[in-house]
């Protein structure tokens, strides 16, 4: 083999690791989330969500939607779960549960799937509290930084591998 050709091999290996490295640490955790509803603010339904198999949260990004149905039958829905500002793993919806008890469903498409119901109550008169929405108990603090540092690791040595790559066909050049 050429020194080119191992050269552009080598630059082939690691520009694949980059681009494999992130989809690789999203699956350490699995491919289900757990979403449990875990109250209202201000009318809006709160849900959190953590991965099944090591209760970190999922983050800031969720595609999911939430089904709600009134005990005497009015449904809503479906509404897209959007995230809580600050608060990463703790998502809600734009539009407001009119007064009364909810049976609420959230389900989840990506990073994972899952599912997750429970009853809510909204009261007649629900002012609008100064603090954030409540977050969910988790025996496991988020996971972020780890994966942060991993991300970080993989992208360093692979913009090292190319440059070492680059050096080397320029000098065999």
């Amino acid at each position: 083999m050429t020194a080119r050709r191992h050269a552009a091999a080598v630059c082939a290996t690691f520009a694949g690791l980059l681009v494999l490295g992130p989809a690789a640490t999203a699956h350490a955790h699995g491919e289900t989330v757990r979403l449990t509803v875990t109250g209202v603010w201000a009318g809006h339904p709160v849900t959190a969500a953590a991965w099944e198999n090591d209760t970190g949260t999922v983050g800031d990004r969720i595609v999911g939607t939430l089904r709600a149905v009134a005990v005497d039958g009015t449904a809503v829905g479906p509404w897209r779960l959007v995230p809580v500002p600050g608060r990463p793993g703790t998502f809600t919806t734009d539009e407001v549960l009119p007064p009364g008890r909810w049976t609420v469903t959230v389900e989840a498409a990506a990073p994972g799937t899952g599912r997750g119901e429970g009853v809510v109550d909204v009261p007649v008169a629900d002012p609008r509290p100064a603090t954030a929405p409540p977050v969910a108990a988790s025996p496991a603090r988020s996971r972020s930084w780890p994966r942060a540092f991993a991300a970080l690791g993989v992208t360093a040595v692979s913009v090292a591998a190319i440059a070492v790559a680059v050096l080397f066909l320029r000098r065999s050049a």
